[in-house]
């Protein structure tokens, strides 16, 4: 039992959930959020710049859709962390997944505001 916990408890595998566990935060946001649209339009919706829309209905509900999204994002960082720091006592597996929860986090104020 413990084996698994010596082999997974490196920052490294920390960086790289990091990284994969939003995009799969990003997938259920768009099966919560996007509704009847396509995932192409789901995406520039999420990437497009909300400032150029002239109509302020269309502006916030672009922003909503951004800030329901990068949450779905970040949750599922803050649920891995949950299950490897509280848990199991990942230590310098949780190091990685904050440093890079941290980092996302930061970039995504940057874009959504």
């Amino acid at each position: 039992m413990a084996n698994w916990k010596n082999k997974i408890n490196q920052t490294k595998y920390g960086i790289i959930a990091g990284l994969t566990l939003p995009v799969l935060g990003f997938f259920i946001a768009f099966l919560v959020n996007g509704g009847d649209l396509s995932f192409s339009t789901f995406w520039q919706i999420f990437t497009q710049n909300c400032d150029v829309q002239y109509y302020s209905n269309v502006r916030s509900q672009c922003q909503d859709t951004r800030q329901s999204t990068a949450m779905f994002c970040v949750l599922a960082n803050m649920l891995a962390f949950y299950f490897s720091f509280f848990l199991n006592r990942l230590d310098r597996f949780s190091k990685g997944l904050v440093f890079i929860t941290l980092l996302l986090a930061a970039i995504s104020v940057l874009f959504i505001y």
